[in-house]
C-alpha cells in the first residue's frame, strides 16, 4: 500500500507548520483564535479516547464539524484496543477530516499506565499490529503518528521508525524527548534528524519551538519538513500577532515562525 498525499499546505515553498494536539486546550475555539491571527498548515484535535465502550466525544468532534478556519484538521485517537481503534477511525472518516493521527507520545502517567499514548513505545510488537490494522482501515486519506523518541530510554527508537516505514505512515510528528522526560531537559534534536533520514515520510519537529529563531535553527539542524508548536502557543499566543507585525508579508501561516529573526 502506497502513501497518501497530505493536504495542500498554505505555502508550498515554506516549511510546514502545525498546531500540536493538546488535551483540554486545542478545542474549536482555540483553533479559531489561532486561525484569526495566522493559520498553521495543519490542525490536530484533542485525542478521542478509544476503548470498548467509547463513542466519539461531541465536544472534540465540534473542532471538525464546526470548524470554519479553512485549514485541514486531523482527528487524533488514543488507545490500544485494535478493533476499537479501527472502529473509531472508520467513524471519524465519515467526517470532513484531513486524516487520522495516532497518539503514541502522551507522557501523562495516568495515560501511559494504561499502555496507551507514550506507553505504547514500550511495545514495538503492539505498535506493529496497531499501525498495520489502522493503515488498512485508513486507506483513502492520510494516516499519521505523533510520538516521542522513547519511553524511558531510546532503545526502541529505530525499531519503531522501521515499523512506521513498513506501514507507509504519511506524516510523523516527533517530540525530541522521552515519555519519562515529560517536558523537562534538553530536546534531542539529533534524534529528530536521525528520524528524518530514516523514515520515508515528512517529519515535523516538536519540542521547545518557542520563536522564529529557534524554529529556523531546528529546521537547519534536523532537516525536518516543518515544525509543530505546542505549549508555547498556550503560554503566549500573541507570539503570532507580534510576529506578524515584524513580518512585511502576510503570506505566512504561523507567521511568527517565519518572520525574520530580530
Amino acid at each position: 500500500m502506497s502513501q497518501v498525499s497530505l493536504p495542500q499546505s498554505l505555502h508550498p515553498n515554506l516549511p510546514l507548520t502545525a498546531l500540536a494536539p493538546m488535551q483540554d486546550v486545542t478545542n474549536l475555539w482555540f483553533m479559531k483564535i489561532i486561525a484569526h491571527y495566522g493559520s498553521p498548515d495543519y490542525f490536530f484535535t484533542e485525542y478521542f479516547r478509544v476503548n470498548d465502550t467509547s463513542r466519539l466525544n461531541r465536544h472534540i468532534l465540534a473542532a471538525i464539524t464546526e470548524n470554519d478556519t479553512g485549514r485541514p484538521v486531523f482527528a487524533q485517537m488514543i488507545g490500544e484496543s485494535i478493533p476499537d481503534l479501527v472502529r473509531t477511525a472508520k467513524e471519524l472518516c465519515k467526517y470532513n477530516i484531513a486524516g487520522i493521527d495516532l497518539n503514541m507520545g502522551c507522557p501523562a502517567p495516568r495515560i501511559y499506565r494504561k499502555n496507551v499514548g507514550g506507553g505504547l513505545l514500550r511495545e514495538p510488537e503492539k505498535v506493529e499490529q496497531i499501525l498495520g490494522e489502522l493503515r488498512s482501515a485508513v486507506s483513502d486519506r492520510p494516516f499519521t503518528v505523533k510520538m516521542r523518541v522513547g519511553f524511558e530510554n531510546t532503545d526502541n527508537f529505530y525499531k519503531i521508525l522501521d515499523i512506521i516505514n513498513r506501514h507507509n505512515i504519511d506524516l510523523l510528528s516527533l517530540h525530541g524527548r522521552t515519555v519519562k522526560d515529560m517536558y523537562h531537559g534538553a530536546v534531542k534534536y539529533d534524534l529528530i534528524a536521525e528520524a528524518v533520514k530514516r523514515v520515508n515520510c515528512p517529519v515535523l519537529a516538536n519540542g521547545n519551538i518557542n520563536s522564529a529563531t529557534t524554529a529556523l535553527e531546528v529546521l537547519a539542524q534536523t532537516g525536518a519538513a516543518g515544525v509543530m508548536v505546542g505549549r508555547w502557543a498556550i503560554g503566549n499566543p500573541l507570539l503570532i500577532i507580534s510576529g506578524r507585525s515584524r513580518c512585511p508579508s502576510h503570506k505566512i501561516g504561523l507567521s511568527f515562525l517565519w518572520s525574520p529573526p530580530a
